[in-house]
């Protein structure tokens, strides 16, 4: 791409002068070329002194007036090396003396300003170019350190949860409890092999919430209900790992009562490329509003934010005595 570049500016510096010696209307074209050919190395030199220093030295350090200055010296030392070779060539072959000095300097400073321009054009965007790269890849360095600093806060709040119901099975329930350690340890094998994975398919995180599903209902007692409405045959989709959860962490935290009749329920349906889950659980009267906050909800707003901007849609509201979450995320 830098030696396209290169060239078309190249092909440009060479074509402008053999115009602008051939608009002064005494100059033949063969003249006329052969002087924008004898004028490249002097415009070469310029571009490069300039391409490679004097803007990354003076310019980009904001020392314009010396830029300026050394930019003017350059080009007239420029003019001065044309001005003598061009006479002693007129001279050699015979023809009418060259214009005076300063009117070919007059002529000439647009031609040996053009190699400047150019050089402070590709510098500018080469600049801006790989601004806009270490940009971008800071802002994916950070995205990717979040998600890995959520993903170690998920995991210890997973299993603290997960824990205290199977502690809580150990008295009254010892074999449920034994149950419980053999469904955590599935549980933990998912979390080691795809919470790392930046995708996984839907059916891997279908399967991985009915297991937790399973686990929490060994602790449940006829008071609780809990209806589970997934898909028989999941779509072959992908979506971030470990997104649901907390909805359903939270349910059986917040709905569940030994005292009063509760149900949970749990849906996923798949609408094209638009995954919808929904969780729904009883409220329970001596509990205030939920779904709004805590570590596991806070949790999956911020990877939502990361992971699906402006694709994902979070709501939660409090209806005929249940509290409804829903998850909607575009694929």
């Amino acid at each position: 791409m830098k030696t396209l570049t290169h060239i078309a500016s190249w092909a440009v510096v060479f074509i402008m002068p053999a115009l602008i010696f051939i608009s002064e209307g005494n100059q033949r074209f063969e003249e006329a070329l052969y002087r924008s050919l004898a004028s490249l190395p002097f415009l070469m030199l310029l571009f490069y002194l300039c391409y490679f220093w004097l803007i990354d030295k003076l310019w980009f350090k904001k020392r314009y007036l010396f830029f300026v200055l050394v930019v003017v010296g350059l080009i007239l030392c420029v003019s001065y090396s044309k001005y003598e070779l061009f006479s002693y060539f007129a001279l050699h072959k015979g023809k009418r003396h060259m214009p005076p000095f300063h009117a070919f300097v007059y002529f000439d400073f647009l031609s040996n300003l053009l190699p400047v321009v150019f050089s402070m054009a590709i510098r500018y965007a080469q600049r801006n170019f790989s601004l806009e790269i270490a940009q971008k890849e800071a802002q994916a360095h950070k995205l990717q350190a979040d998600l890995t600093q959520l993903r170690y806060q998920l995991q210890p709040h997973f299993f603290f949860n997960a824990l205290n119901n199977i502690y809580s099975l150990i008295e009254f329930d010892p074999q449920k409890a034994q149950q419980s350690v053999h469904s955590l340890s599935k549980l933990m094998r998912h979390f080691m092999q795809n919470s790392d994975q930046k995708q996984i398919s839907l059916a891997e995180e279908v399967d991985f919430l009915q297991q937790y599903i399973s686990l929490m209902q060994l602790r449940l007692t006829d008071k609780t209900t809990v209806q589970v409405d997934f898909p028989k045959q999941v779509p072959q989709l992908t979506i971030a790992p470990l997104l649901f959860i907390s909805l359903v962490e939270n349910a059986f935290k917040h709905g569940v009562s030994t005292t009063t009749t509760t149900t949970l329920s749990f849906s996923l349906r798949v609408e094209g490329d638009t995954i919808i889950f929904r969780s729904e659980n009883t409220k329970i009267p001596t509990q205030e509003s939920l779904y709004s906050s805590g570590i596991g909800i806070d949790n999956l707003k911020k990877r939502l934010t990361l992971l699906y901007p402006e694709r994902h849609q979070y709501t939660i509201e409090e209806k005929e005595g249940k509290y409804i979450a829903q998850l909607t995320i575009d694929n």
